[in-house]
């Protein structure tokens, strides 16, 4: 029996076109973004984990340019102790002639931070020591918050990221359907040709 009030054949095909095209802009956006999850509706959970992975690696990567600037903070602040060791070697050259009641001597004391060669180079060796601990702790700060934001990274990726060889299939299948739907939609509208020849 051929009917004009309902076309169900033509119904059916448009409401699968519609179902194609959503296939066809999701494979495009993921393929576009790299992400698998780019909103709830694609996988809930996962965006929430991935979002709080996320959160932690480039909470760990900020953490690393704080390490990597206390390490050089460190390293400036034992600079001057180079110049120091090489005033306190003069003093021990002065101490060693008799010459301490020179000017330079006293000038000496001033630079190198002590009363003799001997309590300067003492003062600039705990100096060293704690600038040295300072630096070696910020190195190997930054390198476990280094770490911990790759790791980080890489479960967020796990949980967001999209399969790339899987979304090209994808897009070929959605394309493909998008086609076939049109080309069904158009055969199911012919009935109505059908109709129109009853009356020829």
């Amino acid at each position: 029996m051929v009917t004009i009030l309902s076309n169900v054949a033509a119904l059916a095909a448009s409401r699968q076109l519609g179902v194609s095209k959503i296939g066809l802009t999701t494979a495009i956006t993921r393929l576009t973004t790299g992400r698998r999850v780019n909103n709830a509706m694609d996988d809930a959970a996962s965006l929430t984990q991935g979002n709080t992975y996320e959160a932690a690696a480039r909470n760990a990567a900020a953490s690393v340019v704080t390490d990597q600037a206390n390490y050089f903070i460190a390293l400036n602040n034992d600079g001057p102790n180079l110049q120091k060791t090489q005033d306190a070697y003069r003093m021990a050259e002065l101490e060693g002639g008799g010459n301490t009641a020179t000017t330079e001597y006293t000038n000496l004391k001033g630079t190198a931070g002590g009363t003799d060669s001997t309590a300067a180079l003492a003062a600039i060796a705990t100096s060293q020591a704690t600038n040295g601990a300072s630096m070696s702790s910020a190195l190997s700060k930054a390198q476990t918050h280094g770490i911990a934001a790759e790791t980080n990274q890489g479960i967020s990726d796990a949980y967001l990221g999209a399969d790339m060889g899987a979304e090209m299939a994808n897009l070929t299948k959605y394309q493909i359907l998008m086609q076939a739907g049109t080309s069904a939609l158009n055969n199911a509208n012919q009935s109505a040709q059908t109709v129109m020849g009853l009356f020829k």
